[in-house]
């Protein structure tokens, strides 16, 4: 078997280990080039669309040389070994700058792109898992933005409905546990659900008490969601309530 002498590391590699050795650096450099090709690609898709640099889109894209000791060969058939080694890397990519809510706020996200020919796709800003047109994609984007601010907007609302719905209640029943909720609506399929907020009064008893906050979260408009009486009345306590109700 030859063998070939590296010099630095004072190590002998099989012509068969060089050749690994070789063959990894040339596949970084390849890759790092196809990487380099394939952003400014998406940039110019972006750029022909209307993006904006640095507004609609930005670029963390970079490419350095890298010497670290890296593992060869395999560890099943005892051919594995390590061997430092100084190769091409490419890191990073393009990503648009979108929208998002945190702790009552919009903020800035970098969502990253992949392109597919000449079509882009950005999962954050798209519902479907699917390739679009850089034009359609910007149209996604100032969607996207738009629907933050509605969002931020209705959290804002149901917020201020919620804390004062909580209020009102337990000035009302000041020896009842008065708390904020969550409760579920299924949808017309039967295997998604929406969550909503919901105000729980639970009183010494064990009975409790569930609305749901009125539609737009006006204010004084909650609507009756659960209830649960912990001491049911019987049929007959039932009968005498009915029986003393006055006449409509």
């Amino acid at each position: 078997m030859n063998t070939q002498l590296d010099l630095f590391e004072g190590l002998v590699l099989t012509t068969e280990q060089q050749e690994q050795v070789n063959s990894f650096i040339k596949l970084q450099t390849l890759n790092a080039s196809e990487a380099n090709r394939n952003v400014g690609r998406i940039m110019m898709l972006l750029d022909g669309a209307g993006f904006v640099q640095g507004v609609d889109y930005g670029s963390n894209f970079e490419v350095f040389e890298v010497t670290s000791k890296r593992e060869f060969g395999y560890s099943y058939n005892n051919t594995n070994f390590e061997h430092e080694v100084t190769y091409i890397n490419a890191v990073g990519g393009v990503y648009l700058i979108t929208d998002v809510i945190r702790d009552g706020k919009i903020i800035k996200h970098n969502a990253s792109v992949s392109r597919e020919g000449d079509k882009l796709m950005c999962t954050n800003i798209t519902e479907q898992y699917r390739y679009y047109k850089p034009s359609t994609l910007l149209t996604k984007l100032k969607e996207n933005r738009k629907a933050k601010i509605q969002e931020l907007d209705r959290k804002s609302k149901e917020k201020k409905c919620l804390d004062y719905t909580i209020a009102k209640y337990q000035k009302l029943y000041p020896e009842a546990i008065v708390k904020a909720g969550t409760d579920y609506d299924r949808g017309y399929s039967g295997y998604s659900y929406t969550e909503f907020k919901t105000v729980v009064i639970e009183f010494k008893s064990g009975s409790s008490v569930t609305f749901r906050l009125g539609y737009g979260f006006e204010l004084d408009k909650e609507r009756l969601n659960k209830r649960y009486d912990a001491q049911p009345e019987t049929v007959e306590q039932t009968l005498e309530r009915f029986n003393n109700q006055k006449a409509k």
